[in-house]
């Protein structure tokens, strides 16, 4: 499946205390995906706050297969999680610089899919890595909703235009709730996925082969 999914947290917005709590991060995470912690150097909040974005970012991606996707974190199952080498700099946009990358398997109980993730002491932000995937990540002034809104289309349309020969691009929103690329009226076999939170939005997108 041709789709696209990520996601973002901002770091200065989770409760850290209640992130390290059982209570919390047993309901989506698992036993075996808490083994997956004592092989890194990460904080075991961050680690948390890992997993749940790369969920997050595998539910968008299958979202766009099944509309009728319910999202069930702890069903998505992380099996693999490494510390990997510096992403690919012509893919990824980002204003900040990021302290460690990862990379992995999540498994959705019927196949299985790669992810990549981006992490330093303001956010963490990951994608749906399957094929060249093209990655943003900016910060912005406001964490109100609509200026979330409208800074992730206007930053990803940026990125979109230097590559896309066309002076009609836009970007609407599906009834299942997912974004999608125009060219005029004309829909494009672009999938992409928004995230934001607090005063970081992401993009990620892949062109067709």
């Amino acid at each position: 499946m041709i789709s696209a999914g990520n996601d973002i947290v901002a770091l200065n917005l989770v409760d850290k205390e209640r992130t390290n709590l059982p209570a919390f991060y047993s309901k989506f995470i698992t036993p075996d995906e808490l083994s997956l912690h004592q092989d890194l150097t990460i904080s075991f909040e961050n680690f948390v706050w890992l997993l749940w974005s790369v969920k997050e970012s595998a539910y968008k991606y299958l979202k766009r297969g099944d509309e009728h996707l319910v999202f069930s974190p702890s069903k998505l199952i992380v099996q693999k999680l490494l510390v990997s080498p510096e992403s690919d700099t012509n893919l990824l946009d980002m204003d900040k610089l990021i302290d460690a990358y990862y990379n992995g398997v999540v498994s959705t109980g019927i196949s299985t899919i790669e992810f990549k993730s981006a992490i330093n002491n303001l956010f963490i932000a990951t994608i749906i890595n399957e094929g060249d995937v093209y990655w943003g990540v900016k910060t912005i002034d406001s964490g109100d909703y609509h200026d979330q809104s409208n800074s992730v289309r206007l930053f990803a349309l940026a990125k979109l235009n230097g590559i896309i020969v066309t002076d009609d691009l836009w970007i609407d929103k599906h009834p299942s709730g997912y974004p999608f690329i125009l060219n005029g009226a004309h829909p494009l076999d672009i999938p992409i996925s928004f995230a934001h939170h607090g005063c970081y939005v992401s993009y990620a997108f892949q062109l067709p082969k």
